[in-house]
C-alpha cells in the first residue's frame, strides 16, 4: 500500500453492516491512499465477530476492541480521542457507522476546499443546531490544525444531551478558522434524492455539485426506531411487545434498502 494520505476513524457499536457499506464506498470511490482505523465499542460478540471478518477482505483496515463501561457519546467521544491520536497522516476523516461518502473523489473536491482558514469540511446539520460549522456525521480534517486545537472530541456535559465533538466548533471560530458546510437535506420533507422513499434519512450536498456527496441513514442506538414513532403508524407502535417488535422489523428493512441505494449510487459512479 502506498504511503496514506488520509486516514478514515470510524466507532463501531452493533453496526458492522453499515461499516460494510462505508468501506466498499470508500474503496470505490476514494481517490488518494488511505488507511481505516476502527474501534470497537464493546458490541455484542455477533456484530463484532462480523466485522473481524469483513475488515479481513481490506489490508488498509485496522481493528481494535475496546470495553470501558461507558456508554453513548461519552463512549463515542472517548474512542475517537484514542483514534485521533493514532492518525500520522496529513488529513483524517471521521465517519459515523451511518455515514458514508457518496461522490467519487470526495477527498480530493474537499481538499481542493482547503487554504489559510479552511482547515474543516464537512455536513451540516439537519436539526436545530447551529448550522455555521460541520456537524460529525461525515467531516474531513486537517490533521495539523486539529491537533493545535487540542480538540476533546467528548461532550463536556451529558446532561445538556450534547453531542460527541461539542467543542469543535467553538475552538475553530475561536481561532479564525472556518469550515466548508455540506448542506443538509431530510427526506422526511425532501423527496427529490435518491434516499426519498426512507424516512428520516440525511443527504448531503456540497454547492457546485448536484452529486449527492454523503448521507446519514441516523440509526441512533435503536436501528433508528425512534425516527418512526412519528409516522402515520405511531399508535400501532405504541402497543407493548409489538409496538417494539415492529419499530424494530422496519428498522432492519429500512437499514436494508439505505444501503442498497448506497451501493447503486456507488456503482453507478464506476468507469
Amino acid at each position: 500500500m502506498k504511503n496514506p494520505l488520509i486516514t478514515i476513524l470510524i466507532v463501531n457499536f452493533n453496526s458492522a453492516e453499515f461499516i460494510e457499506n462505508t468501506l466498499y464506498g470508500l474503496k470505490k470511490l476514494t481517490r488518494n491512499p488511505y488507511q481505516v482505523f476502527i474501534v470497537d465499542n464493546d458490541s455484542k460478540s455477533k456484530d463484532y465477530e462480523k466485522l473481524q471478518r469483513i475488515i479481513s477482505e481490506y489490508e488498509n483496515v485496522s481493528l481494535e476492541r475496546n470495553s470501558t463501561g461507558l456508554r453513548g457519546s461519552m463512549a463515542h467521544g472517548t474512542a475517537l480521542n484514542y483514534l485521533a491520536t493514532q492518525v500520522d497522516t496529513l488529513y483524517f476523516s471521521i465517519l459515523d457507522a451511518d455515514a458514508t461518502w457518496l461522490i467519487k473523489d470526495w477527498d480530493t473536491i474537499l481538499i481542493s476546499t482547503f487554504d489559510d482558514k479552511v482547515k474543516v469540511a464537512g455536513t451540516e446539520s439537519d436539526g436545530d443546531k447551529p448550522k455555521d460549522f460541520p456537524l460529525m456525521y461525515a467531516i474531513l480534517f486537517e490533521t495539523k490544525t486539529f491537533n493545535d486545537l487540542n480538540i476533546d472530541l467528548r461532550p463536556r456535559d451529558i446532561s445538556l444531551h450534547e453531542d460527541t465533538g461539542a467543542e469543535l466548533r467553538e475552538k475553530y471560530l475561536a481561532a479564525g478558522f472556518k469550515g466548508i458546510i455540506l448542506g443538509a437535506r431530510n427526506t422526511r420533507t425532501y423527496k427529490d434524492g435518491p434516499f426519498r422513499n426512507s424516512i428520516g434519512v440525511a443527504e448531503h450536498y456540497l454547492k457546485g455539485y448536484e452529486h449527492i456527496f454523503s448521507s446519514h441513514f441516523g440509526r441512533g442506538s435503536t436501528l433508528g426506531a425512534n425516527k418512526y414513532i412519528h409516522t402515520k403508524r405511531k399508535y400501532l407502535y405504541k402497543i407493548p411487545l409489538l409496538g417494539g417488535y415492529l419499530l424494530r422489523k422496519k428498522g432492519r428493512k429500512e437499514k436494508s434498502e439505505w444501503i442498497s441505494v448506497c451501493k447503486d449510487i456507488i456503482n453507478k459512479q464506476q468507469s
